[in-house]
């Protein structure tokens, strides 16, 4: 029987309950929400999560329009979804928890085995946590979706994870090509914008190898996907349709659904005819006011002007140009920059494989 924390599934129904995630000091447990929706034919287990990122609601939303009696009717297989999987910074609207210092979503297994330190802190109790939700995808992920939130001026879009394996070992390199050939399959059906992460050693470098998906492709061989859906804290409605009509696409490239793929609509989409990798760019050299001269989704070459700088009195005082040929994701909050800011995020050519091996004495 397929079962998280309180959550049992039941053939044909949509079940709710909750996983403990952290007990606290002064008494109480954090809780994640459960859902578990199960068609009353067999079929993969897809598991879809939102929410590791206090200011990042598009996702709950996306999953709640996902997530219907109307789609339990016609589902193969079953869907575990936590749309609120890090609740204390859901709760304070801060991007980490308060029990642990820094980003939630590096805190997923790398494989590597810890070494204690007696002068360092222990793993703390949300990366004990999550390490330990992390073995129920484990036991019965097929597929993998993981939802966040960019920023205000962004597209909507896809991060595909680089997957790694250890040199030498062949069976793990035909592994990590099938789970990256599945992974441009599911892409292709969920119908956004699609994007690598940053290039392989700045991803070690960001610890992005232990988020969510990251690791649940390298390690586990899981196709799994991180969506990227617009703005943080107040969702953009064109936004969340659209996802939910890109997951109910993978479930039918999952054959998890019937029927044909839905019309992705609402939302631009960028296919500029060559992979992409996303790379901060713009960075001022002046402190200054920024008038960006370029937004999401626009196609810019290299030598196109994208920022003009400003000192507050509106008087011009440099001009920014792309390095690069690509398009525009997203831009950052604000106008008031400091010299070294970027002010743009661009997704430009990617010649790098996305799959990789590990960076030599990673395992040491």
């Amino acid at each position: 029987m397929t079962a998280l924390g309180t959550t049992k599934a039941k053939r044909g129904q949509i079940v709710y309950g909750e996983y403990e995630l952290v007990q606290h000091p002064v008494g109480g447990v954090d809780r994640v929400p459960v859902i578990i929706a199960q068609g009353s034919k067999d079929g993969p287990t897809f598991w879809i999560t939102a929410g590791i990122h206090g200011g990042e609601h598009a996702g709950v939303q996306v999953i709640h329009k996902l997530i219907t009696p109307d789609l339990i009717k016609n589902l193969r297989g079953t869907i575990i979804s936590i749309p609120a999987l890090n609740p204390a910074g859901l709760r304070t609207l801060e991007r980490q928890a308060y029990y642990h210092d820094g980003d939630p979503n590096r805190l997923f297994p790398d494989g590597r085995e810890r070494k204690l330190d007696p002068d360092k802190n222990p793993p703390s109790s949300l990366e004990l946590a999550y390490g330990r939700l992390f073995d129920e995808i484990k036991k019965s992920a097929n597929y993998f979706f993981d939802l966040h939130c960019m920023s205000p001026y962004s597209l909507s879009f896809v991060f595909r994870d680089r997957i790694l394996y250890r040199k030498g070992d062949e069976a793990a390199k035909k592994r990590a090509e099938a789970t990256s050939a599945k992974m441009e399959e599911m892409a292709q059906a969920y119908g956004h914008t699609l994007i690598a992460d940053f290039s392989v050693n700045k991803y070690i470098d960001e610890k992005l190898h232990r988020s969510s998906t990251a690791a649940a492709a390298s390690l586990l061989g899981i196709p799994s996907l991180t969506a990227e859906l617009g703005s943080p804290y107040t969702p953009d409605p064109d936004i969340v349709r659209a996802s939910a009509s890109g997951l109910r696409n993978v479930l039918r490239w999952a054959k998890m659904l019937n029927g044909d793929p839905e019309p992705i609509n609402g939302i631009k989409i960028v296919d500029p005819g060559f992979n992409t990798r996303r790379r901060n760019i713009a960075r001022v050299t002046h402190p200054c006011v920024v008038h960006h001269l370029v937004e999401p989704g626009d196609r810019v070459r290299v030598g196109d002007p994208v920022v003009e700088m400003r000192d507050v009195w509106g008087r011009v005082i440099g001009i920014l140009k792309s390095e690069y040929e690509g398009f525009i994701i997203s831009r950052p909050r604000g106008i008031f920059f400091y010299p070294g800011q970027a002010t743009l995020l661009m997704a430009i050519k990617d010649e790098e494989p996305l799959v990789g091996e590990y960076p030599e004495k990673f395992f040491d």
